[in-house]
């Protein structure tokens, strides 16, 4: 495709992520103001998811200018990792949220109270088709994995919005209260189940580890089929970000010339983004083994730098 098409289409995805920050941003204080007033704590929890999804939105927004943006010598790995802390935060955020409107749910099926249920209907209709519209016009526009899970965050919105409109009919209709604070309850857990994975997701990145969709023992071998390569050691994957994989690893060899060394490597390394999605390598070839005594292990070479070593 032409370059110019793609950065074209690059600010095109850019500007409807604002413009669905934005929106969802005015609309979550407007349910937050409109469940205060009709007294209706499915739309408040309706509120905090959006909320919720307005920083999931800003995370991958900020995703997408990170990439662009140049490490620095303070910051040689760029700045992926800011959005891993905001997302961290949201997550957490979103969890004491979550206690509270449980708490109050029981609270209120104890004691119930008769919601405005126009006023759910309404303002929750409205959230229906604000956000099923601002979910198929990011799918249309791109396939990025990042722009992907924001689509489907509008779009779980717009179902949670759609059951909020279903639980103001039923009021409407039956006079039946309860239906507000159960209907905030199962809100409340799908806020729970989605800030849990994004707070687990983050620990993840931040701990180094393996990031998810990445099998170790499928990457070993791709590598160790290459018919250079005699053995694998210090294999280490982890995430810059939450779609910025990185590997580094010791290769032992056969004994090449550079020039072929630098053809393998750059064979594996483009083996390693399109089977893997790993786009940063870093690879150490050896014609020898590492002795044992000079173990290239991470646990080696902490005793070899510690305080009593030195």
């Amino acid at each position: 495709m032409n370059p110019g098409v793609l950065q074209e289409s690059g600010r095109s995805v850019h500007r409807r992520l604002k413009i669905g920050i934005v929106l969802n941003l005015l609309f979550a204080l407007t349910e937050l103001v409109a469940g205060l007033a009709a007294g209706s704590l499915a739309l408040l929890g309706d509120a905090w998811h959006n909320f919720g999804d307005v920083i999931g939105l800003v995370v991958s927004w900020v995703a997408l200018r990170q990439v662009e943006r140049p490490a620095t010598e303070h910051k040689t790995f760029g700045y992926h990792r800011a959005t891993i802390l905001a997302a961290l935060g949201n997550g957490v955020a979103l969890m004491l949220i979550t206690l509270w409107i449980f708490y109050e749910a029981i609270r209120r099926l104890k004691h119930p109270e008769l919601p405005g249920a126009a006023v759910m209907m309404a303002v929750a209709g409205i959230g229906f088709v604000m956000n099923l519209a601002l979910a198929f016009s990011l799918r249309r526009k791109t396939r990025d994995v990042n722009i992907r899970s924001a689509y489907l965050h509008l779009l779980s919105d717009a179902c949670v919005s759609l059951g909020v409109v279903a639980a103001g009919a039923i009021i409407l209709l039956t006079g039946w209260s309860l239906i507000d604070p159960l209907l905030s309850l199962v809100i409340g857990l799908l806020i729970l189940v989605g800030s849990w994975d994004i707070v687990a997701e983050t620990l993840n990145v931040l701990m180094e580890g393996v990031p998810r969709g990445v099998d170790v023992d499928r990457l070993l071998q791709a590598v160790q089929s290459f018919p250079e390569v005699k053995d694998t050691h210090d294999l280490h994957v982890w995430s810059l970000s939450s779609h910025v994989y990185a590997m580094s690893c010791h290769l032992q060899v056969a004994d090449l010339p550079v020039s072929q060394g630098n053809q393998l490597l750059d064979r594996i390394s483009q083996m390693l983004k399109e089977r893997f999605g790993i786009a940063h390598t870093t690879i150490q070839l050896e014609a020898d083994a590492c002795p044992p005594q000079e173990a290239c292990s991470l646990n080696a070479l902490e005793e070899a730098v510690s305080p009593r070593n030195r």
